[in-house]
C-alpha cells in the first residue's frame, strides 16, 4: 500500500467532479491504490488515491486529474472505505463512461509547478523507487523525495511553512534510515488486509467463525478509535460489517433467539443469474422465529454466526442454518430495492404450512428410498465424504454397528445419504452431515440411495462392451438375401422376387457409354419388381446380376441393358453397393431451341428430376454428343426439377424456345467389378 504524507491547509482541499469517456481508447488511464494522507501529526485520512496516469489517456487529456488525488465516489457510489479491488470492479462494470468525485490536495502547488519540468504538471507520474538513495545524487535525492512527499502534500507547506529551497535541503539531510522506519510504522497502521482468509478461526469469546467473516475484519487505528461499539461473541461490530461488505447496500445486523417450539420460518432462494451464487430471503413465516425480526423477502443474507454465506448456494445456506450451534442467531443482511437484480423467484406472500425440500430427490434419483431409524442414544452408523463413479461426490455410509437399529432398518454400507429429517445432504460436507445426525432425536427419517459397488460397475461395463462386440459380429454375419438391408458403403447381396415381372429400372453403363466404371440405377418405374421390393434406390451401384459381374468396361451398353430387361422366372440376385455420399458428376448443356422443333428427348420424371429414357438422334448436335439414356436433368433454365410432376416438367420443356440451359446429373461410380479373365 502507498502512503501519501502532507499537511494540507484548509484551502488546499478541493472537491470537484470529473467525467471520463474512453470511447475509442483502450482504458480510462488511471492507476489506483488504497493509501492515506497524514493531515496532522495525530490524524490521517485513508481512501482510494490515483497513483499513476497513462499518457494520452482520457484521464491525462481531461487535464483535471493528477497523481495523489483522492477518489470520493465513482458513478454515485461512495468508495472512501472501499477496497482497491472493489473500485477496480466498479470501473470494469462502467463500460465507456465514469463520473468521479475528486478531492485534490495542494492545487496551488500544482499551479506553481507548471513550466518548471515537474512531472506532475500534466497529471502523469512515472513509477520510481522513492527510497533508493544509493542511486541518486544529493540534488536528485531531494527531487525524488519531493515527488514521494508530493503524493498528497504541498511541497512548500509540507515541512511547516519552510520555503522550497529550505525544504529540499532539510529533506536531503533528514531522509535517513529513521525516515524509512517511519514509513514502515505507517504501513503497520494500514487498513489493507493481506491475511489468509481461508479456513476457520476462533473469536475471543471462543466461537469458531470463518476467517473471511466480518467478525475477523481488520480495522486500522483510526477506525478502531472511531468504533465505540463492543464486539459481540462472533466479533461483530457495525464498523467491521460495513468495512467487510462496503460495496453492499443497506447492511443490517439481525439477531433472533431460537424457539424449540417454532420453526425458523424462512424460505431461501438463489440468484436469478445461474452463474452467480447468493442466498436471498424468499419468504418469512408469520408464525416462525423470524416473524418479529427486521427481515423481509428480497434481503440477501451474507453471514450467520460467523459463517459466510455470500457467494454460496442457498441449499448450502439452508444446511448452515440448521447446523449452527446455540440458541442465538446473528445474521448480516443487505436490503435490496424491489427493482434491484436479485433472487430467482417472486417473494412468497403466503407462507406454506409445511414444505418438503426433499421431493426433488426422488425425481433426481428414482431408486432412492426412505428409511426410519429409532435413535436410542445413537444411530449406529458412520459416514464419510467420498466420490462414487455413478453419482460423483457425496456423503456415504462407511460402517454399521452390528445389531444396531440402522442395520435392522435396512441401512447398508455404501448407501448414499441424501437427506436427514427433511434436511438435504446432497451438497453437504462431512461436518454438516455429522451435525445433522448428531442433533437428530427420536425417529430419524433418512433418504438413502443404494449404489452399485465398484466391482459391479466394472462388471456392467465389461458386459456392455461384450454386448457391443456381439452386436458388431452379428452385423458382420451374412444376411439372408431375401430380407437383407442395404447399408451405405458395403456390398450387400439381395434377392428379388420377380415372378416373370419386369425389373422396371433404367441403368447407365457400358463400354460405348459415358459411364464405363460401373452399372448404376438412375430410374425406378413404380410398376416394376424393384419398386415392389422397395430396397433399391436411384444411384445404387449393381456389381453383379445372378452372380455374373457387370464389368461394363467389357460389355456394350446394349448388353448391360439386357441384363435388366430380361424376364426372370422367379427370383434374381443382385450385389449392391450404395455409396454415401452418392458418386456423381454434374455438367451443363446449352443450345438454341428452334420454334416448332422438338428436343428429341423421351423423359420419365422421378424425385430428383427427369430421367432421359431415350434420345432421338439428329435433332440437336449438342444433345447427340453429350446426353445419353439414364442421364437425369435436374435443372431446366435455372429452375430445379426436383419433386415436380410429369405435367409440370412436360410444360417446361414443351413451351421453351430460344436459348436452353440444362443441368445434367450423371453417375460416376468407383470401379468395383474386376475385369473378366
Amino acid at each position: 500500500m502507498v502512503q501519501f504524507l502532507g499537511n494540507p491547509g484548509a484551502n488546499s482541499e478541493l472537491i470537484h467532479m470529473v467525467t471520463l469517456d474512453k470511447t475509442g481508447k483502450k482504458s480510462f488511464g488511471i492507476c489506483i491504490v488504497r493509501g492515506e494522507v497524514k493531515d496532522s501529526p495525530n490524524t490521517k485520512t485513508t481512501g482510494i488515491f490515483i497513483k499513476g496516469i497513462v499518457p494520452d489517456s482520457p484521464a491525462h487529456l481531461c487535464g483535471r486529474l493528477k497523481v495523489g488525488d483522492r477518489i470520493l465516489s465513482l458513478n454515485g457510489k461512495d468508495v472512501r472505505n472501499s477496497t482497491e479491488q472493489a473500485v477496480i470492479d466498479l470501473i470494469k462494470e462502467a463500460d465507456f463512461k465514469i463520473d468521479l468525485e475528486i478531492q485534490t490536495y495542494d492545487k496551488s502547488d500544482e499551479q506553481q509547478q507548471q513550466g518548471k519540468g515537474d512531472q506532475r504538471s500534466n497529471g502523469y507520474m512515472q513509477a520510481k523507487n522513492k527510497f533508493n538513495q544509493d542511486q541518486m545524487t544529493n540534488n536528485n535525492a531531494a527531487g525524488g523525495q519531493g515527488m514521494a512527499m508530493g503524493q498528497g502534500m504541498n511541497q512548500g507547506q509540507g515541512m511547516g511553512g519552510m520555503n522550497r529551497q529550505q525544504t529540499m535541503q532539510k529533506r536531503n539531510t533528514t531522509f535517513t534510515a529513521s525516515m524509512r522506519q517511519k514509513y514502515s510504522n505507517y504501513a503497520d497502521e494500514d487498513d489493507e488486509d493481506t491475511r489468509d482468509m481461508t479456513g476457520r478461526i476462533r473469536t475471543e469469546a471462543g466461537y469458531e467463525i470463518d476467517r473471511a467473516s466480518a467478525g475477523n475484519c481488520k480495522l486500522n487505528k483510526m477506525e478502531k478509535d472511531r468504533d465505540k461499539e463492543q464486539e459481540d461473541e462472533f466479533g461483530y461490530t457495525m464498523a467491521k460489517i460495513n468495512k467487510r461488505y462496503n460495496m453492499m447496500k443497506d447492511l443490517r445486523r439481525v439477531e433472533v433467539q431460537r424457539d424449540p417450539s417454532k420453526p425458523l420460518g424462512i424460505a431461501l432462494a438463489g440468484h436469478k443469474d445461474r452463474q452467480k451464487m447468493a442466498c436471498f430471503v424468499a419468504g418469512v413465516d408469520p408464525n416462525g422465529v423470524f416473524a418479529s425480526a427486521d427481515f423481509k423477502p428480497g434481503d440477501e443474507i451474507v453471514e450467520v454466526n460467523g459463517n459466510v454465506l455470500k457467494n454460496r448456494c442457498h441449499l448450502n445456506a439452508s444446511a448452515v442454518f440448521k447446523n449452527v450451534d446455540g440458541d442465538k442467531l446473528v445474521l448480516i443482511t443487505s436490503r435490496r430495492k424491489p427493482n434491484d437484480e436479485g433472487m430467482c423467484v417472486k417473494p412468497i406472500k403466503k407462507f406454506p404450512t409445511a414444505s418438503d425440500e426433499t421431493k426433488f430427490l426422488f425425481d433426481q434419483f428414482p431408486k432412492a428410498r426412505t428409511v426410519q431409524v429409532r435413535k436410542d442414544g445413537f444411530l449406529g452408523i458412520m459416514v464419510i465424504y467420498g466420490k462414487h463413479a455413478e453419482v460423483g461426490n457425496g456423503i456415504f455410509i462407511s460402517d454399521l454397528r452390528e445389531g444396531s437399529n440402522a442395520e435392522l432398518a435396512g441401512v447398508k454400507v455404501g448407501d448414499m445419504l441424501l437427506a436427514v429429517n427433511q434436511d438435504v445432504t446432497l451438497e453437504s460436507n462431512y461436518d454438516d452431515a455429522t451435525g445433522l445426525l448428531k442433533r437428530a432425536e427420536g425417529n430419524v427419517t433418512m433418504i438413502l440411495l443404494t449404489l452399485k459397488s465398484e466391482e459391479a460397475i466394472k462388471a456392467d461395463k465389461e458386459a456392455e462392451e461384450k454386448k457391443k462386440e456381439e452386436a458388431k459380429k452379428e452385423e458382420e454375419k451374412p444376411q439372408e438375401p431375401a430380407t437383407a438391408e442395404i447399408k451405405p458403403n458395403k456390398k450387400i447381396l439381395i434377392e428379388l422376387k420377380v415372378e416373370k415381372k419386369p425389373l422396371g429400372v433404367i441403368v447407365c453403363g457400358g463400354k460405348n457409354n459415358h459411364v464405363k466404371t460401373g452399372c448404376v440405377i438412375t430410374h425406378v418405374y413404380p410398376e416394376g419388381a424393384v419398386a415392389a421390393d422397395n430396397r433399391l434406390k436411384i444411384f445404387d451401384h449393381i456389381c453383379d446380376v445372378n452372380g455374373v459381374p457387370t464389368h461394363v468396361g467389357a460389355m456394350t451398353t446394349l448388353k448391360v441393358h439386357q441384363l435388366f430387361h430380361t424376364t426372370y422366372e422367379k427370383t434374381v440376385t443382385l450385389t449392391v453397393f450404395r455409396a454415401d455420399p452418392p458418386e456423381l458428376e454434374k455438367f451443363n448443356v446449352d443450345f438454341m431451341k428452334k420454334s416448332g422443333k422438338e428436343l428429341g428427348l423421351s423423359l420419365s420424371p422421378n424425385e430428383r428430376g427427369c430421367t432421359i429414357a431415350d434420345v432421338i438422334q439428329g435433332q440437336y448436335p449438342e444433345i447427340d454428343n453429350k446426353l445419353q439414356r439414364g442421364d437425369i436433368i435436374t435443372k431446366f433454365n435455372g429452375d430445379s426439377l426436383e419433386g415436380l410432376t410429369f405435367q409440370v416438367c412436360y410444360a417446361l420443356f414443351k413451351g421453351a424456345n430460344g436459348k436452353i440451359s440444362m443441368e445434367v446429373t450423371r453417375p460416376k461410380p468407383t470401379l468395383r467389378t474386376e475385369a473378366p479373365k
